[in-house]
């Protein structure tokens, strides 16, 4: 019953608007449009002076909140104030507005979860724009960019490959998410398999040197290297390195290229795995009498020799 007051109260209005329209009617809604022209001009005017000036102390991700937040709210007013010149009846468009809400909240349901999770990471603040962040999804697909917006519906990155991903919010609020540009500095570990019977002091003391006549290597925290495990057929040498997090991917790269040159100058042997082939000779009819191999064959061999004697 509500429902229908409301909208015959807006066919109403909207009738009275369009159906007395005089040159007093066009002159008020000549005056409302240019009230909307003059509240977005004058909020984005606004937002950005704010953003220049006292936004200048925030980070990115605050000054795009901020923005945004000065900029709705005030275009907001000049909306509400052109649709009372007018002459629409604003109560009964804030009732409408309010139904309309809880109906669409029913109806997107998935919307309404993306829009909560938004608020949940604007707030907790996380991660922002310009970080750079990896998460794993459901389906185990890595991705991983740097945010360039976060919205009330999703997160936008842009990978290293130069492409474009949005994200729903409902996901990074699910899946764990790695910020990994939140410090100044950034850990480098690297796996070395090794043979077994290569001396571990002098590997280690080879690791070391490396990392001290590297300078995009930092001194403190100190780089460490440890035995982190026995593979197959290898001890698995964990050397572990910090370094700016601006250098990370030139690190990455050239420390590679360094130990592998270093391990070939003291003849430092990386552990490569191997597969070989066993030739077992096989058992026939024709030649019972070649030569078997003892070890796999003597529980059969006794079988038929017991067999032998009861016969």
């Amino acid at each position: 019953m509500a429902e229908s007051n409301i909208a015959k109260d807006i066919a109403d209005s909207l009738k009275g608007i369009f159906t007395n329209v005089n040159v007093d009617r066009l002159s008020e809604i000549a005056v409302a449009l240019i009230l909307c022209f003059v509240g977005f001009v004058l909020a984005r005017v606004v937002s950005n002076t704010f953003i220049r000036t006292i936004g200048a102390r925030f980070n990115a991700h605050q000054r795009l909140v901020w923005r945004r937040g000065i900029f709705y709210f005030i275009f907001l007013l000049f909306v509400i104030a052109s649709l009372k010149e007018a002459g629409f009846k604003l109560s009964v468009f804030l009732g409408a507005a309010g139904i309309l809400t809880v109906a669409l909240g029913f109806a997107s349901q998935t919307s309404a979860s993306n829009l909560i999770s938004g608020l949940f990471l604007i707030g907790e603040g996380s991660f922002e724009v310009g970080d750079t962040i990896q998460l794993t999804l459901i389906r185990g697909n890595t991705i991983e960019g740097e945010v360039i917006s976060i919205d009330l519906l999703s997160v936008k990155l842009l990978t290293l490959d130069n492409v474009y991903v949005r994200l729903p919010n409902e996901q990074l609020i699910r899946a764990p998410v790695h910020n990994l540009s939140k410090f100044p500095i950034r850990r480098l570990p690297i796996i070395v398999p090794i043979n077994f019977d290569e001396d571990i002091n002098k590997v280690r003391e080879v690791l070391i040197n490396i990392a001290n006549a590297y300078p995009l290597v930092l001194a403190d925290p100190k780089p460490h290297v440890t035995v982190s495990a026995f593979g197959e057929s290898s001890i698995e040498i964990l050397f572990a390195l910090w370094c700016k997090q601006d250098n990370y991917l030139q690190v990455k790269d050239e420390i590679h290229e360094f130990i592998r040159n270093r391990f070939v100058e003291n003849k430092i042997e990386i552990a490569v795995p191997k597969i070989g082939f066993v030739d077992r000779p096989v058992v026939t009819e024709a030649s019972p009498n070649e030569d078997l191999d003892d070890y796999a064959n003597a529980q059969d061999l006794k079988l038929e020799k017991k067999q032998d004697k009861q016969l």
